[in-house]
């Protein structure tokens, strides 16, 4: 009988569409079961899990809908889901619920069937003076029952995207507020960071003066130490500029045909003092490589790899650059090979991850901006070529990227 009546009002179809709220469905169901049940007053309430209440969803009484019972209260609602079966109430048993139970839905002969899918209790459906004023009987209880049961999947399935589009809205909400402070924290930056070339620039200069200057031995190495300080500071500046430039793609590769293995050794040669420091031979092998690429931001790779490579090694050891053509794949390689501790295999992929640090058993890592690597990547991706760090036969670590012997359109 029930499955027929919900077929007849179309039920089922009611809490399907997708052009109305949840609660313009329920109200509309409201309205369908005070009808085909014969009554003058029907409501449906929802558990409302955030605030642990029973809320008043829909009913033919618009003065009530919003209306909430805690579910520690003592009402008749909350006796029917507690009980997990429908509850009669009359005039006798009424009087039990006075006064707490004090709301405008007061009546005489009222019947409410628990409303739960899949073992989770959802609501209630209450039900109140029938036509005749004549109290529920058994057969109204069956048929209540029976459309609930068909209800409440769709109850259900409703009131679980209601809870997602909730939560897919916060979580939109709160991914905008990050990505606002995000954008907020990278133009700081960047202005802070664009306002440091000036000030840098001037120190670089009248330090450059100084060395035309008669100094003592003394003098000269803290002169020296200072400089190539400077110019580190300005290497990190440039790095967190034209990372953000680059990840934009707003720099531009400007290719030109360049001897590599000639920019090599003009980089290798700008670190003789830094390695001499801690007395680090810097060897570069390889031959003429001719090839396309924007000598200013390799060289500036090189400059990178070069300096993680002194940071991290020992003193009296070697660090290895290797120049090469490969005529098999039709690319350059070069390799940065020092005899430090290396990189421990899980973290192989995540060294040239934005600020991303190895640190050193019982060291404390050199401060820098865990940006250089990220500079690397992002500089040999735009040359159409590849980086990646491996084990070195010293058990240190080798840095090695590929150039395309060929131009290669890369949006940079």
């Amino acid at each position: 009988m029930s499955y027929d009546l919900c077929e007849k009002y179309n039920i089922g179809k009611t809490l399907l569409r997708q052009d109305v709220s949840l609660d313009e469905k329920l109200q509309e169901v409201v309205n369908i079961l005070a009808d085909c049940l014969k009554v003058k007053k029907c409501s449906i309430m929802i558990i409302n899990h955030e605030d642990q209440t029973l809320e008043v969803r829909a009913s033919v009484n618009p003065e009530i809908v919003g209306r909430k019972r805690n579910l520690s209260d003592v009402t008749i609602a909350t006796r029917a889901l507690i009980d997990d079966a429908p509850f009669y109430a009359d005039e006798k048993r009424l009087e039990f619920f006075s006064p707490p139970d004090s709301s405008k839905y007061k009546s005489g002969n009222s019947l409410s069937i628990p409303m739960k899918y899949l073992g989770k209790k959802l609501g209630v459906v209450n039900l109140a003076d029938t036509e005749g004023g004549m109290p529920f009987t058994k057969d109204h209880e069956n048929v209540s029952v029976d459309i609930v049961e068909h209800l409440a999947p769709f109850i259900y399935a409703a009131q679980a995207k209601e809870l997602l589009d909730k939560k897919v809205g916060m979580l939109e909400e709160s991914n905008k507020r990050l990505m606002e402070m995000d954008d907020l924290k990278t133009n700081l930056t960047n202005f802070i960071v664009h306002d440091l070339k000036g000030p840098i620039s001037t120190i670089t200069a009248n330090l450059d003066l100084l060395t035309y200057e008669p100094l003592t031995g003394e003098q000269f190495e803290y002169l020296n130490l200072a400089i190539e300080d400077t110019y580190k500071l300005q290497r990190m500046v440039l790095n967190i500029l034209d990372l953000s430039k680059l990840e934009e793609g707003k720099i531009k590769v400007f290719r030109e045909e360049t001897n590599l293995y000639e920019l090599a050794k003009s980089e290798v040669s700008s670190f003789k003092n830094s390695a001499a420091r801690k007395d680090i031979v810097l060897e570069l092998n390889g031959s003429s490589c001719m090839c396309y690429i924007d000598e200013n931001l390799i060289g500036r790779v090189l400059s990178n790899l070069l300096l993680n490579a002194i940071e991290h090694s020992p003193e009296g050891s070697k660090i290895t650059i290797d120049v090469r053509h490969d005529d098999t794949c039709k690319e350059l390689s070069v390799s940065v090979s020092d005899e430090g501790i290396g990189i421990p295999g899980e973290l192989k992929h995540k060294i040239f991850d934005k600020f991303f640090q190895v640190g050193e058993a019982g060291k404390q890592r050199k401060t820098t901006t865990g940006l250089g690597l990220t500079f690397c990547k992002l500089v040999v991706d735009a040359h159409g070529g590849r980086i990646w760090a491996e084990d070195s036969a010293s058990g240190g670590a080798v840095f090695v990227f590929t150039i395309p012997e060929t131009l290669k359109e890369v949006n940079a």
